[in-house]
């Protein structure tokens, strides 16, 4: 059985379509940037990104411009100093620049 280009380019389709992330998960992932950065540091800064990690993501999450093209996704962030750019498609997220303001 062959394929047509038609069917396989609607599945390409569909499938990024379905697998662009929401703004949920970019800030699981904003979560995991901070967590990840609080560990790298001494015990109380590890401690005080576990226990303020959460409420600093949903904080950023909240201020995100989120820009949904619907086979993918750009988020623009400020964390603290830094202004970041996000790709989110195939459910992962890319970072495409990162400038202090």
């Amino acid at each position: 059985m062959k394929l047509s280009p038609t069917i396989i380019v609607l599945s390409i389709v569909g499938l990024l379509a379905f697998t662009n992330p929401k703004l949920d998960s970019y800030e699981q992932h904003i979560h995991q940037i901070i967590t990840q950065e609080a560990d790298k540091r001494d015990d109380v800064t590890r401690t005080l990104g576990t226990i303020f990690g959460g409420v600093a993501s949903s904080f950023i999450a909240s201020s995100t411009v989120r820009n949904n093209y619907v086979l993918f996704s750009t988020y623009d962030s400020n964390l603290g100093t830094r202004h970041v750019k996000f790709v989110g498609i195939l459910g992962n997220f890319f970072q495409t620049s990162s400038t202090n303001r």
